[in-house]
C-alpha cells in the first residue's frame, strides 16, 4: 500500500465524523452560551424587581426554560461521566425549573378564575 492508498483510506474512515477541535470548540461554546443564559435570567428577574409594573410571569418563564436545559444538560453529562456532582446539578436544576414551570402555569391560569 502507497503513500496515497493509505491517506485515502484514512479519509473514508473519518468521513462524516466531527474532529476534536470542532467538539471542543461546541463544548467551549455551550458552557459561554448558558452562562449568558443564567446573566440574561437574572438581568430579566431584577429588571422585573425594578420595574414599576411587576409581572411575575417574565421570570418564572425565563428560569423554567433555563433550569430545564441546565437541568437536562447536568442529566445527560451524568449519564455519560458518571460524576456524583453532575447528578447533584441536574436535580438542582431540575427542580428550579419545574417549580418555575408550576409557579408560570398558576399566573397563567389560576388568575382567569
Amino acid at each position: 500500500m502507497n503513500k496515497e492508498e493509505i491517506l485515502e483510506k484514512s479519509r473514508a474512515d473519518n468521513r462524516g465524523r466531527v474532529d476534536e477541535m470542532e467538539l471542543a470548540a461546541l463544548g467551549r461554546a455551550g458552557s459561554i452560551a448558558a452562562a449568558v443564559g443564567g446573566l440574561v435570567c437574572m438581568l430579566i428577574l431584577l429588571l422585573n424587581l425594578i420595574s414599576e409594573n411587576v409581572d411575575p410571569k417574565v421570570s418564572f418563564a425565563a428560569w423554567s426554560v433555563y433550569g430545564l436545559m441546565q437541568g437536562t444538560l447536568f442529566l445527560v453529562k451524568y449519564l455519560k461521566l458518571r460524576r456524583a456532582h453532575e447528578l447533584v446539578f441536574s436535580i438542582l436544576f431540575l427542580l428550579v425549573g419545574v417549580s418555575a414551570f408550576v409557579m408560570l402555569t398558576y399566573w397563567m391560569f389560576a388568575k382567569r378564575v
